[in-house]
């Protein structure tokens, strides 16, 4: 493939001093590297922080200058919301032929958290983006519009540079079940006031299973965990749990997803994600309710060989159709509606 530029424009989290180095942002753009891209990064909310000694008035005037240097074939947005409608007036008269993607990882569901707000920041740009990613099922979504088919589905992507742990081969595991939450990867702490309805299913899971270790964080006030300690703790664990805030969505995940089965934890998901379109229950966990979701926990907890076997097919799975590279190549084909140069597995 031709060695297109791409300019990508997102949070990369610089002031967290690598907090979140697993974030999407990051690994997208691992992708992008991997597939001969050459990528030039725009830290957006790092500029408002002056983290770079520019201030908000000329973060605008800075994307226009590295466009007429760079003259990229395709910019990439994600979560942005700082750019002024004149800048893009500029790039789509000034150089029609640059593409504009934007991806999206945040709940788009009415019945998720801050739809509202979710939902504005994905629909700011709307009018001036080519193509959009979301990690909902389009179809699904409340706003999708028929007649105008540029929302499209992609998986949260793993990065073998980062998800490599293989949990599945250890063997000296100290807890059973792993489950982080957050009240948001820019915030560190919990909120104070704030009630995760997330919280009373993990609570009921814990008293329906008084032996099964757990080892919890963003529940009953233990704050969650980041960097290298989220991975060293999920380690440590033979089972995780992934679930999202709000009900259940056709393929939608928080992130979370990428880090846990990519990683070969044995993973339980709520089958009402409909995510079994994609992975078998020897490659995932699904359960329906509460109650399956305790017996399936505990028949694993006592047959190692079929835990490891399905944390091991989950992980090669996820790592083979899920990767960075593949999703950031399906950003690009599309966005620049080329030929797929292979078949994803997501595509249907």
């Amino acid at each position: 493939m031709k060695n297109f530029k791409i300019l990508h424009i997102t949070d990369f989290h610089l002031r967290h001093s690598s907090r979140l180095y697993y974030s999407t942002a990051r690994k997208l753009n691992n992708g992008f590297i991997r597939n001969n891209f050459y990528i030039n990064e725009l830290s957006e909310r790092d500029f408002d922080k002056k983290l770079f000694f520019f201030d908000k008035k000329n973060y605008n005037k800075k994307i226009i200058e590295i466009i007429e240097n760079l003259n990229p074939a395709l910019i990439v947005l994600g979560h942005c919301t700082r750019i002024n409608f004149k800048t893009f007036l500029y790039i789509k008269k000034i150089h029609p032929d640059i593409k504009i993607a934007q991806w999206y990882v945040d709940s788009l569901i009415p019945t998720g958290p801050d739809y509202d707000s979710h939902l504005k920041t994905f629909q700011k740009y709307y009018e001036f983006v080519d193509c959009s990613f979301v990690t909902s099922h389009p179809l699904s979504l409340k706003f999708y519009n028929k007649n105008k088919k540029n929302i499209f589905y992609i998986p949260n992507p793993s990065d073998l540079s980062i998800d490599n742990l293989k949990i599945d081969t250890i063997t000296k595991n100290v807890y059973d079940m792993f489950i982080a939450l957050s009240h948001g990867q820019h915030r560190a702490t919990l909120k104070k006031f704030y009630t995760d309805e997330r919280e009373s299913f993990i609570l009921n899971l814990k008293k329906k299973l008084p032996n099964v270790i757990f080892d919890t964080y963003g529940v009953s006030n233990s704050q969650p965990i980041w960097g290298e300690q989220y991975y060293k703790r999920l380690s440590q664990s033979k089972m995780a749990l992934n679930l999202s805030r709000g009900l259940p969505f056709r393929w939608y995940s928080s992130d979370r997803i990428s880090s846990l089965i990519s990683n070969g934890i044995t993973t339980f998901i709520d089958r009402a994600t409909k995510l079994d379109d994609f992975f078998s229950d020897n490659e995932v966990v699904f359960y329906k309710n509460l109650d399956e979701l305790c017996d399936l926990i505990i028949e694993l907890k006592n047959n190692d060989i079929k835990r490891r076997k399905i944390g091991k097919n989950g992980r090669i799975k996820y790592n083979t159709y899920f990767n960075s590279n593949k999703v950031a190549k399906f950003i690009f084909e599309k966005t620049l509606n080329l030929k797929f140069s292979e078949k994803y597995l997501w595509n249907k």
